[in-house]
């Protein structure tokens, strides 16, 4: 039996374990050749080690993807190794918790330089091996929690970035052969135990139960040519569901008037012109087309 990644070549960033781990695994035992990268090159090593135990192929890449030079020399490493980049999973993030009155701006600019900036760096460099040869997937990932979710100002602002990246991209690469969209993955991980900790007894338990593994095929489906027409998009992994998330859009109705002032503005407002306004939060649409909380 052939594997869905046969003959490709593909980076995996923040691989070393968790979710990024799980979506290397896989893309290896589906027949891709596998950049393993993590900040701690001893853990990527770990990971890469087992694809090649069980007859793939791997090579651990040690490096922060927020750094310019870095994330290139990660891209190159692909391309020395095994002749060509085919696809990129933009995994690697951090995570910091904290209410707006006690967020430690070093934090916060900590958590958008490796989400942001490394999502993008990675990318950037990657579109440039993939553009000569007409072809290419980059996946990345982004997270429920850009809809709102307390406590999570830096990393909910970063994954939005994310999303908005995924789209910029998709517009300006079509036609190119070169693909670009993103997943929202949920799983128990580490991230995830720290979350459930922080908030403590209005902890939901949204993540517990869902092994990493769980999110992997989706992302192998975006890496390979059997997802060929999708470009643009993001897929969301929930447990044993899997859904589209919503690009931003014009909700609804709208008002008119030829020059708003504060007063109409408020009076549009008032008499339910303008809507309907969006609940705080990850939602989903019922069969009715009502809002309902995600889990």
């Amino acid at each position: 039996m052939t594997g869905h990644l046969d003959g490709k070549a593909v980076v995996v960033t923040g691989a070393g374990r968790g979710l990024g781990a799980a979506y290397a695994r896989l893309a290896a035992a589906e027949g891709a050749a596998v950049v393993v990268n993590d900040v701690d090159g001893a853990q990527a090593e770990v990971v890469a080690a087992e694809i090649r135990a069980s007859g793939g192929r791997a090579e651990a890449v040690a490096g922060s993807v927020a750094d310019w030079d870095g994330a290139g020399a990660i891209v190159a490493a692909c391309v020395d190794a095994f002749g060509a980049i085919d696809g990129l999973v933009n995994n690697a993030g951090i995570f910091r918790l904290a209410g707006p009155a006690e967020q430690d701006p070093a934090d916060f600019r900590a958590v958008l330089e490796v989400n942001v900036l490394g999502t993008a760096y990675c990318g950037l460099h990657a579109i440039r091996a993939m553009l000569p040869r007409g072809r290419g997937s980059i996946v990345n990932v982004t997270s429920g929690s850009h809809a709102g979710s307390a406590a999570m100002g830096a990393y909910g602002a970063s994954k939005g970035a994310v999303a908005s990246l995924t789209y910029c991209w998709a517009a300006d690469l079509a036609g190119t052969g070169v693909r670009v969209n993103a997943v929202s993955p949920n799983a128990h991980t580490r991230m995830a135990d720290a979350y459930e900790a922080y908030l403590g007894a209005a902890a939901q338990g949204q993540n517990v139960h869902k092994p990493p593994a769980q999110n992997a095929p989706a992302v192998v489906y975006l890496l390979s040519d059997a997802a060929a027409a999708l470009h643009g998009q993001v897929v969301r992994i929930d447990g044993d569901e899997l859904s589209m998330v919503a690009h931003p859009t014009v909700m609804g109705h709208g008002a008119t008037g030829p020059a708003w002032t504060v007063e109409s503005v408020a009076a549009a407002f008032a008499a339910g012109a303008v809507g309907p306004l969006s609940p705080v939060g990850l939602h989903r649409a019922s069969a009715a087309g009502e809002p309902v909380q995600e889990e």
